[in-house]
């Protein structure tokens, strides 16, 4: 059994590469991309906190300000 070398792509890039599909403007793909990287991150962090893993959770917790520049702040 041969094993595929070819690098599986990550997240960010199977993100990216829907934004473009998409149509959304070359130079806000990076800002879309990150906030939505970065509310999988939040939602991560929440579970991992519900299991009693605050510091790891802590860790993991993005940046508000990534996903506010893309979104809004949430009490909007």
């Amino acid at each position: 059994m041969t094993i595929s070398e070819t690098p599986l792509p990550t997240a960010g890039e199977l993100i990216s590469g829907q934004f473009e599909e998409s149509g959304l403007r070359s130079n806000l793909i990076p800002a879309y991309t990150a906030a939505v990287l970065a509310l999988r991150d939040r939602e991560n962090a929440a579970t991992l906190r519900a299991a009693g893993f605050a510091a790891a959770a802590d860790r993991l917790e993005p940046d508000a300000a990534v996903i506010d520049e893309v979104f809004g702040p949430e009490d909007q």
